[in-house]
């Protein structure tokens, strides 16, 4: 009987133990503990812009010197952290004249590339690819005879390869890059009652330099 009271004793308190195992309020009041809240000590925040908008200020005054007026922007998306797409539409216009002579050119452009930062937060070193098409127009109209009229006008397509770097601060963001630039024109010149067909392939390097602020 004794071996069986002990048997039957040790028996309960192995049942006793995994309730408690199992259940670790069941000897509390029954109120569970308050969750402890879990905190990233490493968090900061993101300071990446959505896009900024620049002008290129020296290609601008240049063309100024000689009188010819011209606009100049980048604008830059966000697509991710070392990435961002990059888009250059430019103008430059002129209009020419005199008593017996009128002179009209203008140049519209657009390149479209994508950008990739060696550093996160849109700013450092940088390569970018540019995929570029221009429309170039040129009148020339002499009252003193029409067999000297011109009128000009060719469409060019192009790329160019880039390197350059970026700084922000705050708003504010400046940036410098220097590529190889390739381009191949297409168009017709009239003048008088002849139209001739004529294309040009150029290459060279290309110098940019911009400032703006970041949205």
């Amino acid at each position: 009987m004794i071996k069986k009271f002990i048997a039957a004793c040790l028996l309960g308190v192995s049942f006793a133990s995994a309730q408690l195992v199992d259940d670790p309020y069941a000897y509390t009041s029954g109120a569970q503990e308050k969750a402890t809240p879990v905190m990233n000590v490493n968090h900061t925040e993101n300071d990446e812009p959505l896009f900024a908008v620049s002008i290129h200020p020296v290609s601008m005054f240049v063309l100024s010197l000689i009188d010819i007026p011209s606009i100049y922007l980048t604008i830059e998306g966000n697509l991710a952290s070392h990435l961002s797409l990059v888009t250059r539409p430019y103008v430059i216009w002129k209009d020419f004249s005199s008593s017996d002579e009128e002179l009209d050119i203008y140049l519209f452009g657009i390149s479209e590339g994508l950008r990739f930062y060696f550093d996160g937060g849109h700013r450092g070193l940088y390569l970018a690819g540019h995929f570029m098409y221009d429309r170039v127009g040129l009148e020339y109209t002499y009252e003193g005879n029409s067999k000297d009229n011109v009128d000009l006008h060719m469409n060019g397509y192009g790329f160019g390869l880039y390197v350059g770097h970026k700084y922000r601060s705050g708003r504010f963001t400046t940036s410098f890059e220097v590529g190889y630039v390739y381009s191949r024109y297409s168009g017709s010149d009239k003048a008088e009652d002849d139209v001739e067909k004529i294309a040009t392939v150029g290459s060279g390097i290309d110098l940019c330099y911009t400032f703006g602020f970041v949205f």
